[in-house]
C-alpha cells in the first residue's frame, strides 16, 4: 500500500517531464476507476532531481484489481490507410483511425472558414448555437499529426500495442511500474527483470528495452550517444519500455506540440512545481485551444508562456469565486506552480525531422497575485502584451530583434532584455504610426506593475514626481505630438528619435544629464512659444527642481537605469482621464 511515488531525472528535462505526467495521468486513472464517483487528487511535486507523487488516496492491491476490471487507452493505436491490416485484431476502443480524423478536421475549418468573422468570433467565444456547429476535431489532433510521421508512428504504435497485449497482466505491469516508483532511487534494472519473467510467462516476446523516440526524447535521438566514451558509433538510445510507454502517455496529458510556419515543429511540454494534475489538466485542455493558429518560433514561445499564465489564472480566479481553497491562498506567483515549459524545435527534412534546439520558455515572474481583483487586472495585462507582441512579423530583422529581447527578458525576468525592447518599440512605435499604421502602447500602470514585482527599488525611481513629469514631457514631444499632428494639430514638434539620442548616452551620466537638460530646455521654449501665438490647453512645462530631482536619481541609481526607465514610461501610454487633465 502506498500514497506516494517518485520518478527519477535521468535522462533530459523534456522527456523526464513527459514521464512525470504519463505516471500522474496513470496513477489518476488507477483511483478514478477503483474510487468510481470521486476524482481522488494526485499532487505532483518538483523536487530538483526527481518528481513526487502525492496520492490523495492509496493504491493498494485491491486498488488496482478493481481498477484493471476494463482495459486502460491511454496510448491508443494511430491506424493509417497503410497500417490497418496489422491492427485487426485490436477492438476499436484502443484504436484512433487517422484518415477518419482528418476529415473531421477539414470539414471543420471549410465550415469556418465559409462563416462572417462575427460568426468565427462567436464560435471562438462558445455563443455559436449548438445545433449548427460542425463537429470539432479531436482534442489531440495535433499529437495525432505529430505522430503520424515516418520516424515516430511505428515505434509508438508498438509501445501501445505493447500495452494492448499486456491487458491480461495488467494487474502484475501495474505493480512493475508502480514498485518501480515506490522508493528512491528507481531500481530500472530490478523492473526490467520484473519485466522479463512476466514476458516469458506469458509468451509476448517483448523486450524490456525498446529505441527512445526523438518525438518524446529529443535530446537523446539517433548519433554519438555512448554513456561510456571507449568508441564511437551511431545508434538508436534505448530504455525500460514501461518508462517509455509513460513518455508516450504524458504526451497527451501534459505537452503541446504545433506545427509552425516554417513546417518545423515545436512540442511544448509543461513543467509543473508544485499542483494538482486533476487542476492541471483541466488548464491545459483550455490552454490547448487558446493554441490553435499557427505561429513563427519567437513569437509561438512568447505567446505560449502569457495564454497559459492568462488561462492558469482564469482557472484559479472561477475557484476562488467558488469559495474553495485554491492556489492564490498559498502561491502568489503562476510561476511557483508551474514554472513554465521545456521546448523541442524539430527542424523539417522532408521524410525526416532532426532536432535543432531545447530550451525552456518561463512563465512571466512579474506576475504576482494577492486578491481577486488583481487576478482580472493580470489577465488583463497579459492580453495588453499579446496584442503587443502579435503585431510583429518575425521575418522582418528588427521584429525579430524585439521578440528575441521579449522573450530574453520572459524568460530570465531580465530587465537589461526588457529595456532593450522598450528601446526598440520606442521607435517601432513612432514608425509604424508615421506610416499610418496601428501601434500600440504599453500602459504606464502595466509598465509599473511589471518592474514593481520584477526589481521593487525600481519604486524610489518612478514614483519621483521629478521622474514622473519628465516622462510625462518625453510622452508629449514624441508619441502625443505625433497623434496630434496626424489630427491635425500640428502646434508641437514631434521629437523623432528622442528615445536613441537618450540610449546613446545612457552609460555616461554626465552626457546623459546634458542630451536630457537640451531636450528639457527646448521643451520649455516650445511650451512658452504655443501660449504666445496658441489658445489652451498647454503642456505642463517642467522646473527647475524637475532636473535637481533626475540628477539626484542619477547620483544614486546610476544614468543607465534612470534612462531606460524615462524611455519605458516616456513611450507607454497613460489613462484617458488623466490625458485629458494635462493636455
Amino acid at each position: 500500500m502506498s500514497e506516494n511515488f517518485f520518478l527519477e531525472k535521468a535522462t533530459d528535462p523534456f522527456a523526464d517531464t513527459l514521464a512525470a505526467h504519463g505516471l500522474a495521468r496513470l496513477l489518476r486513472d488507477v483511483l478514478s476507476r477503483a474510487y468510481q464517483g470521486s476524482l481522488p487528487a494526485v499532487r505532483i511535486v518538483d523536487c530538483g532531481s526527481y518528481y513526487w507523487f502525492q496520492c490523495a488516496r492509496p493504491i493498494t492491491g485491491d486498488v488496482i484489481d478493481t481498477a484493471c476490471r476494463s482495459s486502460f487507452n491511454l496510448t491508443p493505436i494511430l491506424v493509417t490507410s497503410k497500417n490497418a491490416d496489422a491492427y485487426t485484431g485490436v477492438p476499436d476502443a484502443m484504436k484512433i483511425h487517422y484518415e477518419e480524423q482528418r476529415h473531421i478536421t477539414s470539414e471543420y475549418f471549410d465550415w469556418l472558414k465559409a462563416l462572417s468573422a462575427e460568426q468565427r468570433r462567436d464560435v471562438m467565444r462558445g455563443d455559436f448555437p449548438t445545433d449548427q456547429r460542425q463537429r470539432e476535431p479531436h482534442r489531440h489532433w495535433q499529437r495525432f499529426t505529430a505522430l503520424n510521421s515516418p520516424t515516430s508512428l511505428i515505434g509508438y504504435n508498438a509501445l501501445a500495442e505493447y500495452w494492448w497485449r499486456a491487458h491480461d497482466a495488467m494487474p502484475q505491469v501495474l505493480g512493475i511500474i508502480l514498485d518501480l516508483t515506490s522508493s528512491l532511487p528507481n531500481d530500472v534494472a530490478a523492473a526490467e527483470a520484473a519485466w522479463k519473467e512476466l514476458d516469458e510467462q506469458y509468451g509476448w516476446g517483448i523486450k524490456p528495452r525498446r529505441s527512445a523516440l526523438q518525438l518524446f526524447n529529443p535530446g537523446q535521438g539517433k548519433g554519438q550517444n555512448r554513456s561510456k566514451a571507449d568508441r564511437l558509433s551511431m545508434g538508436n538510445v534505448d530504455g525500460f519500455w514501461l518508462l517509455e510507454w509513460l513518455k508516450a502517455a504524458g504526451f497527451y496529458d501534459g505537452a503541446l506540440t504545433r506545427l509552425l510556419k516554417s513546417n518545423d515543429r515545436k512540442t511544448y511540454v509543461l513543467a509543473p512545481v508544485q499542483v494538482d494534475t486533476r487542476f492541471l489538466f483541466s488548464v491545459m485542455k483550455e490552454f490547448d485551444r487558446e493554441m490553435l493558429g499557427q505561429e513563427t518560433s519567437i513569437r509561438s514561445d512568447i505567446l505560449a508562456a502569457l495564454r497559459f499564465t492568462r488561462v492558469l489564472l482564469g482557472h484559479i480566479e472561477r475557484k476562488e469565486g467558488s469559495g474553495q481553497n485554491t492556489l492564490m491562498a498559498r502561491f502568489k506567483r503562476p510561476r511557483e506552480v508551474v514554472s513554465g515549459f521545456y521546448t523541442a524545435l524539430y527542424k523539417d527534412l522532408g521524410n525526416a525531422s532532426a532536432t535543432m534546439n531545447l530550451s525552456h520558455i518561463a512563465l512571466p515572474g512579474w506576475v504576482v497575485v494577492h486578491t481577486e481583483q488583481e487576478v482580472e487586472e493580470y489577465k488583463q495585462l497579459l492580453e495588453e502584451h499579446e496584442q503587443i507582441i502579435r503585431q510583429f512579423d518575425e521575418s522582418h530583422g528588427d521584429d525579430f530583434a524585439l521578440l528575441q529581447s521579449y522573450r530574453d527578458f520572459l524568460s530570465g525576468d531580465d530587465l537589461t532584455a526588457f529595456f532593450a525592447f522598450t528601446r526598440g518599440y520606442a521607435s517601432y512605435i513612432i514608425g509604424q504610426r508615421e506610416r499610418g499604421k496601428r501601434a500600440r502602447q504599453l500602459t504606464i500602470t502595466g509598465v509599473e506593475r511589471l518592474l514593481m514585482n520584477t526589481k521593487s527599488d525600481f519604486s524610489a525611481i518612478v514614483q519621483n514626481e521629478g521622474f514622473r513629469r519628465v516622462a510625462y514631457a518625453i510622452r508629449q514631444s514624441t508619441v502625443t505630438a505625433q497623434w496630434r499632428k496626424q489630427s491635425g494639430d500640428r502646434r508641437y514638434e514631434v521629437r523623432y528619435g528622442l528615445n536613441q539620442e537618450l540610449a546613446r548616452t545612457a552609460h555616461h551620466p554626465a552626457k546623459f544629464i546634458a542630451t536630457l537638460s537640451d531636450f528639457m530646455s527646448k521643451y520649455n521654449a516650445e511650451n512658452a512659444r504655443v501660449m504666445e501665438t496658441r489658445e489652451g490647453p498647454y503642456r505642463s512645462s517642467l522646473t527647475t527642481e524637475d532636473v535637481e530631482e533626475i540628477v539626484r536619481l542619477v547620483d544614486e541609481f546610476g544614468s543607465e537605469v534612470v534612462c531606460n526607465l524615462l524611455i519605458a514610461y516616456g513611450y507607454a501610454r497613460v489613462p484617458r482621464e488623466e490625458e485629458a487633465v494635462t493636455g
